[in-house]
């Protein structure tokens, strides 16, 4: 592949990643209404939409990491712009801004949405324990972790 190609290429995956990612957005925020509004249905759809949006996306990394490392750059956002910086194209180097850019905002909404799904799983296994009258640590697995100590253990003797 000569190197007009390969640019010719690379434009693509990150015009493609741009795409997605400008996809994503919406459906994180989605996830994070469906979250904080407690609806499993709701939540249910967009985890699955948003799964599929992120096999799209990684697909589209993973070619631009070839190329990428084709171009003999590592792979990843630094490689990339490594890359960028050497085509030295405005209008690549725009998009590739804007793509990490975006890729920052979707990665803070995709792990404050991962915040909140812990909060959420924190605060029902507490309403649980309460309704149950078991204590909130405790789950149907707890008893498979027990901490070893003297008495935990099997004692067959002594000599």
């Amino acid at each position: 592949m000569d190197s007009e190609q390969l640019v010719k290429a690379f434009t693509a995956t990150v015009q493609a990643s741009l795409h997605g990612l400008q996809t994503i957005e919406p459906v994180l925020r989605r996830e994070q209404d469906a979250l904080t509004g407690r609806d499993p249905g709701a939540l249910d759809q967009v985890v699955r939409e948003k799964l599929e949006l992120l096999k799209q996306i990684e697909h589209g990394i993973h070619a631009r990491d070839r190329l990428q490392q084709t171009a003999g750059f590592g792979p990843g956002l630094e490689g990339g712009q490594q890359l960028v910086d050497a085509v030295n194209n405005a209008a690549l180097s725009r998009d590739w801004s804007m793509l990490v850019e975006l890729a920052s905002q979707v990665a803070e909404l995709n792990n404050y949405n991962g915040q909140l799904a812990v909060q959420g799983q924190r605060s029902t296994r507490m309403a649980l324990g309460i309704l149950t009258g078991r204590n909130a640590q405790e789950d149907t697995y707890s008893t498979l972790r027990r901490k070893r100590g003297p008495a935990a253990g099997y004692n067959f003797g002594k000599a």
